[in-house]
């Protein structure tokens, strides 16, 4: 959990950044950030040694946590179900990844106990779903409802007037 906090404080303080704006802008319009005179390849590979960095620690962290390592800890499908998480919790958050990890985790944990073989089927049909339907993920859904259950504004009401 503390190490999922510094995790999560980091890259917070990084997307908040003006560093943040730029890896926005980058993965957005790469030629219109190359064109304003930034190097899109230094960004990239900026991002790319902190999330190897993220991902080490969580190796280094696995192993005690499960006692043993195999290659089969290594299979396609581990990684599949990491981008499962993502795309659940919600994309372009970073909340969002931890919930989706949380819920793809308890949810295997219970079904590998109770349906087994039902497992993938219910993984691939989730990620289906998610796609289709909730493409924001948990989050998304969740700013959709709060926007539901929210009165009002005078902006909005004159906005209706005026469209009318």
């Amino acid at each position: 959990m503390v190490a999922l906090g510094l995790g999560y404080l980091l890259c917070r303080y990084i997307v908040a950044s003006k560093l943040g704006r730029l890896l926005l802008a980058v993965r957005d319009a790469q030629s219109r950030v190359r064109f304003l005179g930034y190097s899109v390849a230094h960004a990239q590979v900026f991002v790319f040694t902190i999330s190897a960095v993220l991902a080490g620690i969580a190796g280094a962290l696995y192993v005690p946590q499960v006692g043993i390592i195999n290659p089969s800890e290594f299979s396609p499908g581990n990684s599949i179900e990491v981008a499962i998480w993502v795309a659940v919790g919600g994309r372009g958050t970073l909340v969002g990844a931890v919930i989706g990890a949380i819920v793809i985790n308890y949810a295997k944990t219970y079904l590998t106990g109770a349906l087994p073989d039902a497992w993938l089927y219910v993984l691939g049909a989730l990620f289906i779903l998610v796609t289709l339907v909730f493409p924001k993920g948990i989050m998304g859904l969740a700013a959709q409802i709060r926007g539901l259950r929210r009165p009002p504004t005078i902006e909005k009401i004159a906005g209706e007037k005026r469209a009318s």
